[in-house]
């Protein structure tokens, strides 16, 4: 299974469908597009546009410090390739100071995979799960996330030159 894995677009829409589009042409068909927060308005407003692009794919989002809409929940867990991905925006687990928390937190569900986002910068970095930041979109970030038979591939992209 195949994932686009975003975050922070803070607001940056024209941008953000001009990266999905840029990756998508790379990834071929994938099945889910994964914002990680402070953007979950510019992720609701490509909803058409990434179903165009993948009518099947699953659009997941969770919310961010920057995002103050209550119907976006704060973390997600959800099964991709035969595991289980923990998404969160990462301020409550202080992301910016350490990753211990998101490790433990993530592995208290049983997650293999941690999604987050909320420093800008893109990182892969293993402990108890595999944590992964795609970067800010607003700077040209994405990931490409491939899992087969719970295996984990990753690819960090800049589009923004």
């Amino acid at each position: 299974m195949k994932a686009l894995v975003m975050s922070d677009s803070h607001g940056d829409m024209a941008g953000l469908r001009w990266i999905l589009g840029q990756a998508r042409m790379r990834t071929g068909k994938v099945d889910a597009y994964i914002h990680l927060g402070d953007g979950a308005g510019d992720f609701r407003a490509l909803e058409t546009y990434m179903h165009s692009l993948d009518p099947e794919a699953q659009l997941w989002q969770v919310r961010g410090n920057c995002d103050f809409t209550g119907d976006v929940p704060g973390f997600l867990i959800q099964p991709f390739g035969g595991t289980q991905i923990y998404m969160t925006h990462g301020h409550h687990q202080m992301v910016k100071t350490t990753l211990e928390y998101l490790d433990e937190e993530a592995s208290g569900y049983a997650c293999s995979i941690a999604l987050y986002g909320h420093t800008h910068m893109p990182a892969m970095d293993m402990g108890r799960v595999l944590k992964i930041n795609p970067g800010s979109v607003q700077d040209g970030r994405i990931a490409f996330l491939e899992v087969e038979a719970g295996r984990p591939r990753v690819q960090l992209w800049n589009y923004g030159g």
